[in-house]
């Protein structure tokens, strides 16, 4: 049973864009396996990594099932939005009924009718149904762009075979030459590891998203 915002990997699918959308973004066809394999982890750890930062579960998710500590008053705030359906509500093992005992408002907000929430730790048992059916065009291009960095610095430490800082390479007579990768920070770093799951201009988009 959940105790708060979810986050972590999608509840269905790979992540919130498809292989197809990472390969229209690079505009290249990713049909080797092994490739396969490693853009399907990209869009993973890019879907998460939008996750956490917007401390929001995102996609559909119904008839989740959460217990929440209440601090008294009129107000509990659910967790997740968009709030799309509270189906039950039990306060202190009492069943509460819609629109006598509690109304759902905006943003999340679960109004107490005609009395207080009882005041306690894990007092509050809420049925609901939040998230988006479609994931919006938004979330779906940022997730495309994080995990083609993600795929595309695995492609680079493949190449190198896991040497950070490798800049170019030659056959004859071999020769290897280091420098330093830009890093999100603009410093001087080395490795694959390198690239930035989320850029400041993405993070500024989904701050309508971000609780």
């Amino acid at each position: 049973m959940a105790t708060g915002s979810g986050t972590g990997t999608p509840v269905t699918g790979i992540g919130f864009c498809t292989l197809v959308d990472l390969e229209q973004f690079l505009q290249v066809d990713i049909d080797d396996a092994d490739k396969v394999a490693s853009a399907n982890r990209a869009i993973v750890e890019a879907t998460v990594a939008i996750q956490n930062y917007c401390r929001q579960q995102i996609e559909l998710a119904e008839d989740e099932e959460i217990t929440l500590d209440s601090a008294g008053g009129t107000r509990v705030f659910l967790p997740e939005l968009p709030v799309i359906d509270v189906s039950v509500v039990v306060e202190d093992d009492e069943t509460l009924d819609v629109d006598d005992d509690y109304k759902l408002g905006q943003h999340g907000i679960l109004h107490r009718v005609g009395a207080y929430w009882t005041s306690g730790i894990q007092i509050v048992q809420i049925t609901y149904s939040h998230g988006y059916a479609t994931i919006p065009d938004d979330v779906v291009s940022i997730c495309a762009r994080a995990a083609a960095r993600a795929y595309q610095a695995g492609l680079r430490a493949a190449e190198v075979e896991g040497v950070p800082g490798v800049a170019s390479k030659s056959l004859g007579d071999y020769a290897v030459a280091f420098g330093a990768e830009a890093g999100g920070s603009q410093e001087g770093v080395l490795g694959a590891s390198a690239a930035p799951i989320l850029l400041r201009s993405e993070k500024r988009i989904l701050d309508r998203y971000r609780v």
